[in-house]
């Protein structure tokens, strides 16, 4: 049995979500982990905790079933990083919910 992907820092890799410029043409891909996620547009790359991602919103309807999504995140260092880019909706949903239950304490 093969083992998992992980990540040193944000643990198994969970899965791979591509993102568009303008809903047509890929400009790259947020790689989704365990404790985080893994933002790799533009020629860069950040890696950063759940926690680290301050805003999470969907922005407009884009054709072939993709939505505009704004995201602000902060790196390591405290600089604040703005995207704005297309993703499917399905895939929206899913990083949404992965970045809403970290960080909570469990309900008993």
């Amino acid at each position: 049995m093969a083992s998992k992907p992980v990540d040193e820092i944000l643990g198994e890799i969970k899965g791979k979500i591509p993102v568009y410029a303008n809903g047509m043409d890929m400009s790259g891909d947020i790689i989704l982990c365990e404790d985080g996620v893994i933002v790799r547009m533009d020629g860069n790359t950040i890696k950063v905790p759940f926690r680290y991602i301050t805003m999470l919103e969907k922005s407009r309807d884009l054709p072939l079933g993709k939505i505009g999504v704004e995201m602000d995140i902060y790196d390591q260092s405290g600089q604040k990083h703005y995207f704005h880019f297309g993703m499917a909706d399905t895939h929206f949903i899913t990083l949404k919910k992965a970045c809403g239950k970290k960080g909570e304490p469990e309900k008993e």
